[in-house]
């Protein structure tokens, strides 16, 4: 059973030769008999979902660049810190991880 869309998308970011197309055939090969995936017909580099709400397309062309993106400890440390409790909980404080505390945590990760 694939691990979903996010965990292919951190699989994609970590190997420096990926692109956003690259990205969909990877999605196009995993997911191409799911019921709810699907390709458009005149994209190489959208997808499509049928969510509850209706069939949603996204465009891959900056998956890997936001991915790759991260939150800067002080604007969590401040978010965390609101007053507004739903705010507060958006931006819990990050796990401490010995083992892992140099290693990158991308979007995805954190969304996971």
């Amino acid at each position: 059973k694939p691990g979903g869309i996010l965990a292919l998308l951190d699989e994609a970011c970590m190997f420096p030769r990926s692109t956003h197309e690259t990205f969909a055939e990877k999605l196009f090969q995993t997911f191409k008999d799911h019921k709810r995936f699907s390709k458009p017909k005149l994209s190489n580099s959208a997808f499509n979902i049928d969510h509850y709400a209706g069939e949603v397309t996204y465009q891959t062309e900056f998956f890997l660049d936001k991915n790759k993106d991260y939150v800067v400890a002080e604007q969590q440390a401040l978010l965390n810190a609101s007053k507004c409790s739903f705010v507060s909980k958006l931006f819990p404080p990050p796990q401490e991880e010995s083992s892992k505390a140099s290693k990158f945590s991308s979007i995805g990760t954190r969304f996971k």
